[in-house]
C-alpha cells in the first residue's frame, strides 16, 4: 500500500529515501537505484569498455552499497558515494584484466573537446577517424587511477572535488592524475595534434 499523499511519480527527496533505505525500506533503495543505476553502468562502461562487464560492475557497486547503507554519512552525496565503489570495483576489475577496445565504444566527444579548443582541423573524414581510435586507445592504456580521473573529468564532467568525493582522494590528488593523464595523451597522440 502507498504511502498517504505519495504517488509512485512524486519525487520524494533523496534525503528521505536514504534514511528509509537505512531502516530496512527496500523499496527506498530501488528508487536510489532506479535515479543512478543509468550513470553507473555508462562509468563503468567508459572504464572497461565492455557491457558484461559494465554490468557486473554496477549491479555488484549497488549491492555493495545495499549492504554498506548503515555506514552511509548524513550530509554526504550518495551519488558520489556510489561512484567511488563503483570505479573502486572497476579500477580493481582493469588491473586484473587486459582490455582491446571494440571500434563500436569509441567516443566522439573526444574529438569535439580537441575541435573545440582549435587544436584539430579535420578536412578528412578518414583521418578524424584515425584519431578518434587513437585517442581512446591512448585513454585504455592509461594506468587505470590515472584513467578513473580522466574518465569523471572528461566524460562526467565532475568537478575536482566531486572526483576527490568519489575517488576518496585529495583534490591535489585528482589535479596531479589529471595533468599526468592529460600529459600521458598529448605525448602519446603529438603526431596526430
Amino acid at each position: 500500500m502507498a504511502e498517504k499523499g505519495f504517488s509512485p511519480k512524486s519525487e520524494e527527496p533523496e534525503e528521505k529515501l536514504i534514511a528509509k533505505a537505512k531502516r530496512g525500506d527496500i523499496y527506498s533503495f530501488e528508487r536510489l537505484v532506479e535515479k543512478y543505476q543509468k550513470k553507473i553502468y555508462y562509468l563503468a562502461l567508459r572504464m572497461t569498455k565492455s557491457h558484461e562487464a559494465a554490468d557486473d560492475m554496477s549491479q555488484e557497486s549497488f549491492i555493495k552499497a545495499f549492504y554498506s547503507l548503515k555506514s552511509f554519512k548524513e550530509g554526504y552525496s550518495f551519488s558520489a558515494w556510489v561512484y567511488k565503489i563503483c570505479m573502486n570495483l572497476t579500477i580493481n576489475y582493469l588491473k586484473r584484466q587486459k582490455f582491446v577496445v571494440p571500434e563500436s565504444q569509441l567516443k566522439k566527444s573526444s574529438l569535439a573537446l580537441l575541435e573545440e579548443k582549435g587544436k584539430v582541423d579535420f578536412s578528412d573524414q578518414l583521418a578524424k577517424e584515425e584519431l578518434r581510435k587513437k585517442i581512446e586507445q591512448e585513454i585504455d592504456n592509461l594506468p587505470p587511477d590515472f584513467k578513473a580521473v580522466f574518465i569523471l573529468k572528461a566524460y562526467e564532467d565532475l568537478s575536482y572535488e566531486q572526483i576527490a568525493q568519489a575517488l576518496k582522494i585529495s583534490k591535489g590528488t585528482v589535479m596531479s592524475r589529471l595533468f599526468r593523464a592529460r600529459e600521458k595523451l598529448q605525448k602519446s597522440l603529438k603526431e596526430y595534434l
